[in-house]
């Protein structure tokens, strides 16, 4: 009878750690959203460039971080600064496939200060290659901001 319980108390053991296992591997994998070791992990810069005037002058810094909950962001300084002019917006700007690729991200916020734009975990797996603002009124880049990867990510 003593044997019967300790194979019960091993074989429920055995089954609590598998459950537990199985639940901490969903949130691993929930988390993570399946797209990149980019995505998980802790807080991070993954890229930063410094703006250099286009066709108006802009300057300032964007960086590419990841946050506490593992959402990617893109942030603007508190010294950005560019040309005020309707229907401005936010680009990715990378290369694939030898062609290049502009993701928009969104209107720009203002014309000046810090500012933070959400991005899809998509970005992780194509790191842009620089982050451009772009009036659509005079279709031209306004400033372009080549990105340095961060190094350690």
């Amino acid at each position: 009878m003593r044997a019967m319980s300790t194979r019960v108390r091993l074989l429920l053991a055995l089954l609590l750690a598998a459950i537990v296992g199985g639940v901490a591997a969903g949130v691993v994998l929930a988390r993570g959203d399946g797209q990149s070791g980019l995505v998980s992990g802790h807080p991070a810069v993954l890229a930063r460039g410094t703006f250099h005037a286009v066709t108006w002058g802009t300057s300032g810094t964007a960086t590419i971080l990841r946050d506490e909950s593992g959402n990617l962001r893109l942030r603007f300084s508190s010294g950005f600064q560019t040309q005020r002019a309707p229907e401005l917006y936010v680009y990715l700007v990378g290369t694939q496939a030898g062609s290049t690729e502009r993701q928009e991200v969104g209107s720009l916020k203002r014309s000046w200060g810090r500012q933070e734009y959400k991005l899809p975990a998509s970005v992780a797996r194509h790191m842009p290659t620089s982050v451009a603002v772009f009036c659509a009124k005079c279709n031209k880049d306004f400033g372009v901001a080549p990105l340095q990867s961060a190094r350690g990510v």
